[in-house]
This record gives structure tokens, C-alpha cells and sequence, in this order.
């Protein structure tokens, strides 16, 4: 048998951690059995989809080196294929229409639960003689058409990661599987329920691989299935993912399109799929840190937890972190510059004389989660002047006793020799002999002088790029400002 798993988002946003995730493991198990991974489109729902959000879906996946063997199939396009299905049921009289409205659903349910019974349909239109049905026609109500379900034996959903879970049908009910186009283009549109069985049942699916908020559709999707006469394809739920304090995920982690994980925060597609995989599973040996080819080797749906995945930000940084240094020196640097190329629109790093670049993102390389953190490491570059430093750095320079030790700085060069951080050292000696400042009081003048910023790269680092005649500039130019 080979192994058919398959993505099917729907376009009616873009894609975040949670649907990527989902996408990963899909992928991963699929190339672990050298199956075929399929994408699917579920944009059924046509006041909904949109195809901004179909294109980035597709952008976002090719971003992250997700790259699908069949599709991507657009359920929008075949609504043929599922009015074949609903006659297949028709014919076994499996459906039935249902002429309830939304505000009678919704009283019936709340009745139910008041009663501390299961709020399902209570199937009362399952009923209806042909005279009822056409006096509802007559009267406009536009139905939707509901599956029945007679079982009496418990339904079995094979699973994974969760072993055989058992539902009774009784607490289930009827449920729908078509309902009006509100478009008027075709008379009915299928519902989540039927379009995904009949389309993994024609694809050949064999593993759906999804999150476990769906596992109370899988009992609905068994039946179908069943009726629909395919063969019922092996479940894994994945468990859902969590903040750090175990609460949902936070709508700050689910609004960040997935690509700007990597194009704005500068996250190696390496370390996030790294980090996406150990979200609700991990290999025999514990390993974390795996390049993809690594993961997909090792990928065994028995071994994802049941228990939530934590999402933390510091996890993902760290992993990303040794991806990073795991970079050649030659990749590294591209990679750098073309992040910056990208980002570096008023920072004015780039127009750093070119040896000097490089040497910076030599130095700041084990420094760095990630490339946005470039910004920030190399903001040292650009000369800095008074007028434009921010508030904090500003209060710092004026601060009783920081003119002195800039003015003892900037002669300072007239009797200390050397270059880099002997260069430093001798410098901070000098100093601090000659203005009588220690600590901060020291060392923080000095540091936004030279660099414009109360925090960065160590200051030894920074005198081994930049050279002596530009932090004497720097010094001096601050001083005479301070003056001024």
C-alpha cells in the first residue's frame, strides 16, 4: 500500500503555527513511508473563501519547502462530484431534507442541555410526509439535507495516536452534509462532513493526519464513508497546541502569517520545521536539534504525545539559534545580507563599508537567534549623532559626569596606542584614572558614543570592526555635541 496523506486548508485566511504544523506532520509521514503527499483547497463555503488567501496558502507552503506531489485540487471546482455522492445516499435512503432554521437549532439545543440530554438533532424532519415537505417548498424554506444515522453498535475511529476510540451513535444524531448555495448557482453546496469523505475516498487517501479538534467528526466521517463505500482511511489526531501557561494559543502566535516567521523575523526554514516537528512528538533518541531529511528518518505518528504542545518562543530561538551556527560562513553571510537587503530600509547598515560588514556578522554570528536580531547587533555601524539618539540614550549622555568622560575619551587617543580590543581595554584604563567614573557611569558614555545604543554587542567586539581613527571620530563628534 502506499501511503496517500494530504493537507486541506481552507481559504479564509492565511496560514499560522497551528496549520503548519498539521502540514508538517502530513508531509513528514508521508516521505517517511515514500508515499504521496496531496494538497487540497476546501473552499466550499463561498462567502468565506477568498482567493488572496488560496494563493498565499500555496506561497506559504513553497516558502517553507512543503512541496505537495498532487494538487492542489480546488473543491470549488468539482460541485458535480458531490451531487453524485448526495444521489448515491439518496438512493440507499441514507438522507432526508430539513426545513429547520437556525433560531429553532439553537432553542432546540439549549432546551437539550437544560434536560442534561446529548444536544443532538433530534431528527424530527427525518418524518415529514410529502404533503409537510411541499407546504415548507411552498412557504420558501430552503433545506439542508441531513445524513441519517441508524447505527445502534458503537462507532470505532482507529487512531494512531489515541488507539480505538468508541462513540455512540444515538449521541450524535442526523447531521448535515448539504446545504443551500446561498449564491443560487447550484441547489445545494456540501458541508464539511461529505466534501472531505468523498474527496478523500477518490484520492485514495489513506491517513488522515489532523488535530484532535476534529476527532468528534471522525465518528460522522466513519459513517460516510462506510455508506459512500470506500475504505475507511487510518486516523491520527495530533493534540492541539498550547502557550506556555497551557492556555489556546494566543491570538498574537495566530495572527503571524507563517511567512513572516521567516521573512520578517528572519527564522531559518530549517530551524522552524525543526521546531514545528517536536510540537507533539519526538524521536526514540530525543534528539531536538535535525535537519529535515533527519526528521523525516525518524517520523513515527507513535510516538506524537497526547498530552497538549507548549509553544515557546525561547524553544524556537534556541533550536534556531544552533541552525544557525550550523551555517557555513559563506551561506551565513548571503543569508544575512539578503535578510538585510530586505529589512535595511532606514538603519543604514548596508552602506557599512563591505570588509566591515562582513566582519560584523562574522562577530554577532553566535550572538543570534534569529536575522531579526541583525537590526538591532549591527546598529552600531551607522555613526551616531546627538540629535537623533533616542530618549533613554540621550538622558545617559546627560547624566553629572558623562561630558567628562567623554571628553577624557576623545584625548585619550594621544596617549594610547593599539587597535581592537587591547585598544578598548587601554582606553577604559584611561578613562576611568583620568574622569574618576566606574561602572556605568563609566562605561554606558562611552558605549552610546560610539555605538548610539545603551545595549548591543559586547564593546570589545565592536573596537575589533571598527577602526581607531572612527571611534576617535565618534568620540570627539559626541563630546564637541554634548558641548553644543
Amino acid at each position: 500500500m502506499t501511503v496517500r496523506t494530504r493537507f486541506a486548508p481552507s481559504p479564509t485566511g492565511f496560514l499560522h503555527i497551528g496549520n503548519v504544523r498539521t502540514a508538517l506532520f502530513n508531509y513528514l509521514y508521508a516521505k517517511h513511508h515514500k508515499g504521496k503527499f496531496i494538497l487540497r483547497i476546501e473552499d466550499t463555503d463561498p462567502e468565506r473563501s477568498k482567493q488572496e488567501y488560496a494563493d498565499a496558502i500555496l506561497y506559504d507552503l513553497e516558502k517553507i519547502g512543503l512541496q505537495w506531489d498532487e494538487g492542489p485540487v480546488y473543491q470549488s471546482k468539482q460541485p458535480d462530484v458531490y451531487l453524485e455522492s448526495l444521489n448515491q445516499l439518496r438512493k440507499q435512503d441514507k438522507v432526508y431534507p430539513c426545513y429547520c432554521t437556525p433560531d429553532e437549532l439553537v432553542a432546540r439545543r439549549k432546551e437539550a442541555l437544560m434536560m442534561k440530554r446529548p444536544p443532538r438533532y433530534d431528527n424530527r424532519c427525518r418524518h415529514l410526509t410529502r404533503e409537510e415537505i411541499q407546504k415548507k417548498e411552498q412557504a420558501g424554506i430552503r433545506p439542508t439535507i441531513r445524513f441519517k444515522v441508524d447505527d445502534t453498535k458503537p462507532v470505532l475511529v482507529d487512531d494512531l495516536i489515541r488507539g480505538q476510540v468508541s462513540f455512540d451513535p444515538q449521541e450524535i444524531g442526523d447531521f448535515v452534509i448539504m446545504r443551500s448555495d446561498p449564491a443560487g448557482k447550484h441547489d445545494f453546496l456540501p458541508t464539511f462532513h461529505l466534501s472531505v469523505c468523498v474527496d478523500d475516498g477518490r484520492m485514495g487517501i489513506t491517513h488522515i493526519v489532523r488535530g484532535e479538534d476534529h476527532l468528534s467528526n471522525s465518528p460522522r466521517h466513519v459513517l460516510l464513508f462506510q455508506a459512500l463505500g470506500f475504505v475507511v482511511p487510518q486516523f491520527a489526531h495530533l493534540s492541539l497546541i498550547h502557550g506556555p501557561g497551557g492556555e489556546p494559543l494566543s491570538k498574537r502566535l495566530t495572527a503571524i502569517r507563517i511567512r513572516d516567521f521567516v521573512e520578517q523575523k528572519g527564522y531559518l526554514v530549517e530551524g522552524l520545521l525543526n521546531y514545528l516537528a517536536l510540537l507533539g512528538w519526538s524521536p526514540k533518541d530525543n534528539r531536538e536539534v535535525m535537519s529535515l531529511n533527519e526528521i523525516i528518518e525518524a517520523f513515527d505518528l507513535r510516538n506524537a504525545t497526547k498530552h497538549s504542545a507548549i509553544f515557546n518562543e525561547d524553544k524556537l530561538n534556541w533550536i534556531n539559534s544552533e541552525h544557525l551556527r550550523a551555517l557555513s560562513e559563506d551561506v551565513y553571510q548571503e543569508k544575512a545580507i539578503e535578510f538585510l537587503k530586505a529589512k535595511d530600509r532606514q538603519a543604514g547598515i548596508l552602506s557599512a563599508e563591505p570588509a566591515r560588514l562582513k566582519k560584523s556578522l562574522s562577530l554577532i554570528k553566535t550572538d543570534m537567534t534569529k536575522f531579526e536580531d541583525l537590526i538591532e547587533r549591527l546598529s552600531f555601524l551607522p555613526e551616531p549623532a546627538f540629535k537623533t539618539l533616542p530618549a533613554e540614550e540621550k538622558k545617559m549622555l546627560t547624566q553629572p559626569g558623562a561630558q567628562k568622560v567623554l571628553d577624557s575619551a576623545a584625548q585619550a587617543f594621544n596617549e594610547i596606542s593599539g587597535e581592537g580590543e587591547p585598544l578598548y581595554q587601554a582606553l577604559i584604563d584611561h578613562v576611568k584614572a583620568a574622569s574618576q567614573q566606574k561602572g556605568k557611569a563609566l562605561f554606558m558614555p562611552i558605549r552610546v558614543a560610539v555605538t548610539g545604543h545603551l545595549h548591543g554587542p559586547e564593546m570589545k567586539k565592536i573596537f575589533e570592526v571598527l577602526d581607531r581613527a572612527t571611534i576617535q571620530n565618534r568620540l570627539t563628534q559626541m563630546s564637541q555635541a554634548l558641548k553644543s
